[in-house]
């Protein structure tokens, strides 16, 4: 049965999603823009994180002066900007760069420099990051993430009194220095801790409250961080027996992913059994206990290979997908959904360095990326229903790499990361014959469905102020093409636009087309452009007896456009006023004048835009 917390809410959310989607609009993938090079300088790939608006980072390594150093480019209305050197002010080489973002570009940046930890911090509104900042010395592989309200950890390990250590640095949310927890995160100092293949991972929830993992002594471990406060109660993860298989060994790899609710996790880890080949081990965490564990490499039992690689990630709901590499047996995807993990399926071959990544979005689109070893980087998307309970089997492959940049340098890294719309961005390194480049490939989907704001009504103006609904694109920004009867009258980034040119008189259709960077469009509906700025055509006629106290009639033809041809908004009302101070509104009156002489009757004609003309007739009116 599907979580009851979770059931409404998904159903909504699929309702939305299918009022939100474009009709005919498809997303497209882009391969190959280069971020920085070509250069013989950039040494590797390092992290990439997105945060749910869509803005982000990626940290990379790259030479200065023959020194390794960190570079950093954001990523801002869906392209990558300038890189800059982040620790310009360290001399010393730097490596293990980690990235974790949040909404509104706020962007923490770990790595090592000189065996020091140290971090650094752009916000939105600052020019460039912020000065670096040592957290420990004697550190090494640093794990970093950024809840969606901008508090931080960074988890790392660091020499200690059984050779290494875990510990954990916070950054709270209206801050931009870490602080260092003082005790250490591991089980019993006098055994290693996070080294190696043991190296810790750290996610954070939605509240600010973190969940640290690493290996230790052949075992996985996993602790719960609330604020600058340890829990009490660390969690062995090892198991002895999973789906059949018995005699759990050694385990390593450890990584969690976390829900916005703090409650609920999940730790994936790498276990030896008995049939001899590594497998890759999910398990829940639910309060403060981890649930029953359940294998999710795809690899079978026995597997005829080894899970050499894998990744997970969760979106804030708890849906997720996790990939495993398996050497020659290629890499394969399971779909978690509705707090279960489904069978792992093949997405494709692979080799032993086939890095799989994975994301998914707020609205459930997932993806798998990794390297086949033939020098490309694939993709395949899932869409995951959450109206159904069993999740689609993977989308069509798709090559991110462009190939003429080179062949992907595999030892460099591949990483990817996803916005809550759907849109992905991969970015790793190609090496061609001019050097080296830092490249970034993304799935981008299209503008979102919107609609025209202006009335339908006739309008007095020729150039009438056309508005609507801004177009939902994460990864902006937007040009709107204006068309009148099919014709581009303009085009704008607002959401207003005022003709220059005049339009003409009486209905049109004029529409919206939204188009993105990649010259990607949605257009909205047509709608009806009435335009009525001339006055009504009136015609005037008094007959019966110009005496006084005799009746006399006034008659009036009255039609908007013109008499022959009506057209327009119409006419709204037409007012006789026969010169004595006697005025009333109708096309046909009598009166009777009190007094001789000569007088002036006036017409006037308004029409329902407010467009108005007035004539008028001189008569006498004999006193006999």
């Amino acid at each position: 049965m599907p979580s009851p917390r979770r059931l409404r809410p998904a159903l909504l959310l699929g309702a939305l999603l299918a009022l939100a989607a474009p009709a005919g609009a498809r997303a497209g993938y882009f391969p190959g823009d280069a971020i920085d090079g070509p250069s013989p300088e950039i040494v590797s790939a390092g992290d990439l994180d997105v945060a749910r608006d869509g803005t982000g980072a990626v940290a990379y390594v790259k030479r200065d002066g023959g020194v390794d150093h960190i570079f950093v480019s954001r990523l801002l209305d869906g392209a990558f900007t300038a890189p800059e050197r982040i620790d310009a002010a360290l001399p010393t080489p730097s490596s293990q760069p980690v990235v974790g973002a949040s909404e509104g570009g706020r962007v923490a940046v770990a790595f090592v420099s000189g065996g020091t930890l140290h971090t650094t911090l752009h916000v939105a509104g600052n020019g460039t990051f912020s000065p670096p900042q040592a957290i420990a010395t004697d550190a090494s592989d640093p794990s970093i993430d950024m809840s969606i309200n901008g508090v931080a950890y960074v988890s790392f390990t660091t020499a200690g009194g059984g050779g290494a250590d875990v510990r954990v640095a916070r950054l709270a949310r209206n801050t931009s220095q870490f602080e260092l927890l003082g005790a250490a995160v591991d089980i019993d100092p006098a055994l290693p801790a996070g080294a190696g293949a043991g190296r810790s991972h750290v996610a954070i929830s939605a509240d600010g409250t973190a969940v640290v993992t690493w290996g230790e002594a052949g075992h996985a471990w996993a602790r719960r961080v609330f604020g600058t406060r340890l829990s009490t109660a660390p969690q062995d993860l090892n198991v002895t027996d999973v789906q059949g298989l018995t005699g759990g060994g050694v385990a390593d790899a450890v990584t969690v992913d976390i829900e916005d609710d703090s409650s609920y996790a999940w730790a994936l880890f790498r276990q030896t059994f008995a049939d001899g080949r590594q497998h890759v081990v999910a398990r829940r965490l639910v309060g403060s206990a981890f649930e029953a564990p359940v294998l999710v490499d795809g690899l079978g039992v026995p597997a005829g290979a080894d899970a050499t690689e894998f990744a997970v990630e969760l979106n804030g709901r708890g849906e997720g997908l996790a990939a495993t590499g398996a050497g020659g047996a290629g890499v394969f995807g399971a779909v978690l959904h509705e707090d279960k993990f489904f069978p792992g399926t093949l997405l494709g071959a692979g080799t032993a360095a086939s890095h799989p990544a994975v994301g998914i979005a707020s609205n459930n689109n997932a993806f798998a990326a990794w390297l086949p070893g033939d020098g490309s980087v694939h993709i395949r998307p899932y869409d995951i229903d959450p109206t159904k309970r069993t999740p689609p089997p993977p989308g069509p492959d798709a090559v991110l790499s462009r190939a003429a940049f080179g062949p992907v340098v595999a030892e460099a890294g591949m990483d990817m990361a996803v916005n809550r719309a759907g849109d992905a961005a991969a970015v790793f390194v190609q090496e061609g014959a001019d050097g080296r480049r830092l490249v970034s490939a993304v799935y981008d989907r299209p503008p979102g469905s919107f609609t025209t704001n202006t009335t339908t009504k006739y309008r007095s103006s020729v150039r009438p102020a056309l508005r609507w609904q801004p177009a939902f694109d994460i990864w902006g920004p937007l040009t709107y093409r204006v068309e009148v009867d099919g014709t581009p009258i303009g085009q704008t980034t607002d959401t207003t636009l005022t003709p220059l040119a005049p339009v003409a008189e009486g209905e049109h259709k004029w529409r919206v087309v939204a188009t993105d960077r990649r010259g990607q469009s949605s257009t909205a509906r047509s709608r009806p452009l009435r335009v009525d700025s001339l006055p009504p055509e009136v015609a005037l006629s008094v007959t019966g007896v110009k005496k006084r106290g005799r009746v006399v009639k006034v008659t009036v033809r009255a039609a908007d456009g013109s008499l022959d041809a009506p057209a327009g908004s119409g006419v709204a009302v037409v007012r006789i006023d026969f010169g004595d101070g006697t005025r009333l509104a109708a096309r046909t009156a009598t009166h009777r004048y009190a007094r001789g002489g000569r007088v002036t009757i006036r017409v006037s004609a308004t029409d329902k835009v407010g467009n108005a003309i007035a004539i008028t007739k001189r008569i006498t009116i004999a006193k006999k």
